[in-house]
């Protein structure tokens, strides 16, 4: 059994308005009381306009009745405006799949611990600057999207049991990954950093370092991401976290397949793309994504070299490397002309 609930505000008088929340305020609780203890298979609830200060616990009470029952809930907020639920854990035996979408989520809310049958997590447009750490135990699948994380400190994602990430933009810091040795695939892309939350190369300095935790030897996101077996790391530009975790020279011991785009490919060094490959042992296919913004492309190229003449920072696994771009230019002929030097040729497709 579904259960989907729209609550709306209305453009009436202040006394209509009033009297129809009322009624329907009313008729949830009504309900709810009248399901008592009966399961739910799904439910979603998602509001529209504004609440007033009498909404937001009924709001509130609603969902935390619901979530004792129900195996997969959506909780969307239309209207974007803040709605912040109470600073309580979930606690559900029966969860199994959560999609949270608008919503401003206090630092409690991300203890799973209580979530026992939780495996997928949807995350996207929420306001998560005050979490401190999400964790899970049961987690297989996580997506965050274009969530605002917080200014003065890192969000640690403690999910060790973690198989597919996806990590798709953000706002000012990004999180720290903790280690997830069963993760198989994962896409992330880091937008531009905000200047008044930019990271700096001073390891001594607290305010971009000091939520690693004393461990400024530790990555924030490439280290642990190097568990998947299939990868996608896509960065708007040059950040700084991308560029810190590379110094660190993690080793990508399982990946196989690899997606790039452009900004790993930074002429005339090659620094990040140089470092990639050398520290990919057992890869066997890499696709760099040229300036171009999706699937759709209009040149294809494949790279292929001797293996009589591989150089020694290749994998002896990779087999060919994959270029997709809108056209042939300056730019794109400075990368084929560094992968030459690595006796990789290329052909059109």
């Amino acid at each position: 059994m579904g259960l989907r609930i729209l609550y709306t505000t209305d453009d009436g008088g202040e006394g209509y308005y009033l009297t129809a929340m009322r009624k329907y305020r009313q008729f949830m609780d009504c309900l709810l009381d009248c399901r008592g203890q009966a399961p739910l298979e799904t439910c979603e609830i998602s509001f529209e306009g504004l609440c007033d200060d009498d909404d937001r616990p009924c709001l509130n009470r609603w969902i935390w009745h619901i979530t004792c029952r129900v195996q997969m809930f959506r909780l969307s907020n239309v209207c974007r405006e803040d709605f912040e639920l109470d600073d309580l854990p979930l606690v559900s035996r029966h969860l199994t799949k959560l999609e949270l979408d608008g919503m401003e989520l206090s630092n409690s809310f991300f203890d799973f611990s209580s979530c026992p049958s939780l495996e997928h997590l949807e995350i996207a447009s929420c306001d998560l600057w005050e979490t401190n750490m999400i964790m899970s135990e049961s987690l297989k699948r996580l997506s965050i999207t274009n969530c605002l994380f917080g200014k003065r400190f890192r969000t640690h994602v403690n999910v060790p049991n973690l198989v597919s990430l996806r990590l798709d933009s953000h706002l000012y810091r990004a999180p720290v990954i903790e280690r997830m040795p069963t993760l198989q695939e994962e896409y992330v892309r880091v937008g531009h950093e905000n200047s008044n939350s930019a990271d700096c190369d001073d390891e001594d300095c607290y305010s971009c370092h000091g939520a690693l935790r004393g461990d400024n030897k530790k990555c924030v996101l490439l280290e642990c991401l190097s568990e998947a077996e299939n990868m996608a790391l896509i960065s708007e530009s040059k950040t700084f976290i991308f560029g810190r975790d590379l110094n660190k020279c993690p080793i990508f011991s399982k990946i196989k397949t690899l997606l790039l785009n452009v900004s790993w490919c930074v002429a005339p060094d090659f620094p990040a793309l140089s470092c990639i490959l050398k520290n990919t042992p057992v890869l066997g296919k890499l696709t760099l994504q040229l300036f171009s913004k999706g699937p759709k492309h209009k040149v294809e190229m494949i790279g292929r070299f001797n293996s009589m003449e591989r150089s020694a920072v290749i994998s002896e696994h990779l087999k060919a490397i994959r270029i997709k771009c809108e056209v042939v230019d300056e730019e794109v002929t400075e990368i084929l002309k560094f992968l030459c030097t690595l006796n990789i040729c290329f052909i059109f497709k």
